[in-house]
């Protein structure tokens, strides 16, 4: 066997063991357009979209009026970031009778991808230069603590 051929077999093997390091995760709810069929705007109550889909993923912070079910499933390939396959938003807003009041989903490609401001809020006050830091607490110490003082009597 000469020196090439061993290589090429090797960068065979190693390729083959790269791309069969391959694992599909599935997180959340994974809802069926099946199972949105059933529902019926104005007439379906939460407690049987309850019964249907299971407890939501979120749950809207004022009211409870809305649930969301997110799913993703995703594919990692050895060391390679996580790829998304497949992700859903199902959003059901409820009124005031807690009846649904609007059915939708987001898919990946109606996503939207917000950015957080990194700017930061001006506070009042000094701010402290490098020797400021250093010698700021030069000669406020005088070796003595009046605490201990007080518990001793003096």
């Amino acid at each position: 066997m000469t020196v090439k051929s061993s290589y090429f077999i090797i960068s065979l093997a190693l390729l083959a063991s790269l791309t069969g390091c391959a694992s599909i995760d599935i997180r959340g709810h994974v809802i069926e357009p099946s199972q949105l069929e059933g529902i019926q705007i104005g007439e379906t109550t939460k407690e049987k979209i309850a019964e249907l889909l299971g407890s939501p993923s979120s749950v809207s912070t004022f009211g409870n009026k809305t649930w969301f079910y997110m799913s993703e499933i995703t594919q990692t390939r050895s060391f390679l970031p996580p790829t998304v396959l497949k992700s859903n938003i199902t959003r059901i807003e409820f009124n005031e009778q807690g009846r649904v009041k609007s059915l939708d989903s987001i898919t990946e490609a109606g996503r939207q991808v917000i950015s957080h401001v990194q700017r930061s809020t001006p506070t009042a006050g000094h701010s402290f230069g490098v020797l400021e830091q250093i010698f700021g607490n030069v000669g406020r110490f005088n070796g003595k603590d009046p605490d201990n003082d007080r518990q001793r009597g003096h």
